[in-house]
């Protein structure tokens, strides 16, 4: 069983309250570096449009672009929704052309509070429990982590589920389970956006107990 990756920033930059926020391209792209997996990076604020949510969903648009007009919401559409989308889409069929599977890690950030109180998790890895593959994925990949990195508070389906409306779910309907696996690395701005050496360390050791996890995986399978 022989997986590639597929690193995906679909919210860099993100607006946050009114500031810039970079952190969740910032990770993917240090992510793919290091599991040498190829990344696709969505270069558009989510104040305008965000690509993780469904046509239909009712709040695909930002705080700048949900009062334009029909037309100019189409032309956002055309120029920086779909085009993103396909590009996921066509990627993950040419690793299927190479692999037996792909593993999809889809990057963004959370703010460190929501409603006034503190978030204390620091990675949320989101997941379709119906899923098994995935389900094994993440437990065994937190797991992983708690063995050769303890310090990094990680929680599954956290800070949500990882069946609500993404882009992962919509690639689950395009890809089978036998093929496809989505999960979500949601990271908190509190510590995700220093470039510190302990950052680093940290992102070291998240994507290292990842090897570690699929080798195991490898070898159970073998």
């Amino acid at each position: 069983m022989v997986p590639q990756m597929l690193v995906a920033g679909e919210c860099c930059p993100e607006a946050s309250d009114g500031v810039v926020d970079t952190c969740g391209g910032e990770v993917a792209n240090d992510l793919a570096s290091l599991l040498d997996a190829p990344i696709l990076s969505h270069r558009f604020r989510t104040d305008l449009v965000d690509v993780s949510r469904s046509l239909n969903h009712p709040k695909l648009f930002g705080k700048i672009a949900k009062s334009w007009s029909a037309s100019r919401k189409q032309q956002l559409i055309d120029i920086a929704y779909q085009p993103f989308r396909d590009d996921v889409e066509a990627a993950l069929g040419r690793v299927l052309q190479q692999y037996t599977f792909v593993i999809h890690l889809s990057v963004r950030s959370f703010a460190s509070q929501q409603g006034g109180k503190r978030r204390r998790t620091d990675v949320g890895l989101l997941y379709d429990p119906a899923r098994r593959d995935e389900m094994d994925l993440c437990a065994d990949w937190v797991d992983e982590l708690y063995f050769v990195y303890p310090h990094l508070r990680v929680r599954r389906n956290y800070p949500r589920r990882g069946t609500v409306d993404s882009l992962t779910k919509s690639m689950r309907g395009r890809f089978s389970a036998d093929l496809y696996m989505g999960v979500e690395v949601w990271v908190n701005r509190a510590w995700a956006a220093r470039r510190v050496r302990l950052r680093d360390e940290a992102l070291t050791h998240f994507a290292e107990a990842l090897r570690q996890t699929i080798d195991a995986s490898d070898a159970e399978a073998a």
